[in-house]
């Protein structure tokens, strides 16, 4: 079985071999070199200070949100889709005062009304958005102006972006983003991956678990305040090198030719409508007939998944990260197109 799935995803062989290890003692000096150097790797990546916690996405959101957001702090919230409707829920269990921007299924509103509505609102204390909505494929490519926003109205920016970085590249300095290894990163699920430009400034009850600055502290020592996804971090070594030795916009660009070609290919109704704004990572689109696609496609030894929320009997997705290659999307492509109304 292949897997062409949101996350997680299909993974080279060669990070397979990396994970299937003892696990090393995480206070051994060995560990320290290789989180030393999977962290230099992550930093050259994508711009911030990188910390590694175990988790997965979700609680790297919760992390991000709970170090950064107090009770009672006003947010915006950009609401694209369910991963949004999430991040939402996440900042409402923290007590945040919730403010919503939203638009059409597979639209993204404008930086312009972003603005406005931060005028409106006064005393922000930080927008918070997906920049790539797995949900239904759409990548929030105005994230680098939406920084520009908050920076000028000194309110932080939030981001989740679990299913887009390093696939959808970001060439700013970005406040806060919080990622996972299983996606764009090529390794397995069980670490969260955090980007900090912006250090956090909140001692209100944070979980131990979850407290950047305890992480932050003993960073310079390679070290971690609990035991960290010791395995994981081992797959990252041959997935950031290999990232690397790719060039990351090299590796955008790849990511790019699979979801043009896809696009191109199946002829069901695209749910983002905008080519500028289609995920490099997951595609989405409608469909009558999602358990009839999803079991013919295992019957010809691939996975993809169904809608989420709203849109479960109503969409499919297809991933398109990992160990896949054009004969996969040909392959994908021509099953879903016998399912055309």
């Amino acid at each position: 079985m292949k897997y062409l799935t949101p996350g997680p995803i299909q993974l080279p062989k060669e990070v397979l071999t990396h994970i299937s290890r003892q696990p090393g003692f995480h206070r051994s000096e060995e560990f320290k070199k290789l989180l030393e150097k999977v962290i230099e790797n992550l930093e050259k990546i994508i711009k911030g200070n990188a910390i590694i916690l175990p988790g997965t996405g979700t609680f790297s959101i919760d992390t991000m949100v709970y170090n950064y957001i107090k009770p009672n702090d006003k947010v915006l919230l950009i609401d694209i889709g369910e991963f949004s409707k999430r991040l939402g829920d996440s900042l409402k269990s923290r007590g945040a005062i919730v403010e919503l921007i939203t638009s059409e299924i597979g639209s993204l509103p404008l930086p312009d009304l972003i603005e406005e509505k931060i005028k409106i609102m006064r005393e922000v204390k930080a927008i918070a958005m997906v920049h790539n909505e797995t949900s239904i494929g759409i990548t929030n490519r105005f994230i680098e102006k939406i920084q520009d926003i908050a920076s000028s109205y000194g309110a932080l920016l939030l981001v989740d972006s679990v299913s887009g970085i390093p696939a959808e590249n970001i060439n700013k300095e970005i406040d806060v983003i919080a990622t996972a290894s299983h996606k764009a990163f090529l390794s397995i699920p069980g670490a969260s991956i955090i980007y900090i430009n912006k250090n956090p400034d909140n001692n209100s009850n944070v979980p131990p678990s979850m407290d950047l600055k305890k992480f932050l502290k003993m960073k310079p020592n390679c070290e971690t305040p609990y035991t960290p996804p010791i395995n994981v971090i081992a797959g990252l070594e041959y997935s950031t090198n290999y990232i690397l030795n790719m060039g990351v916009n090299n590796y955008t660009k790849i990511h790019e030719e699979r979801s043009r070609i896809l696009y191109n290919s199946v002829k069901l109704k695209p749910i983002v409508n905008n080519e500028i704004f289609r995920s490099n990572t997951v595609a989405s689109f409608y469909t009558n007939h999602v358990k009839e696609i999803i079991n013919d496609l295992k019957e010809k030894g691939y996975t993809i998944a169904n809608g989420i929320g709203n849109l479960s009997n109503k969409a499919v997705r297809i991933g398109l990260m990992g160990d896949i290659d054009f004969h996969d999307i040909k392959a994908v492509s021509e099953a879903i197109n016998n399912y055309v109304d």
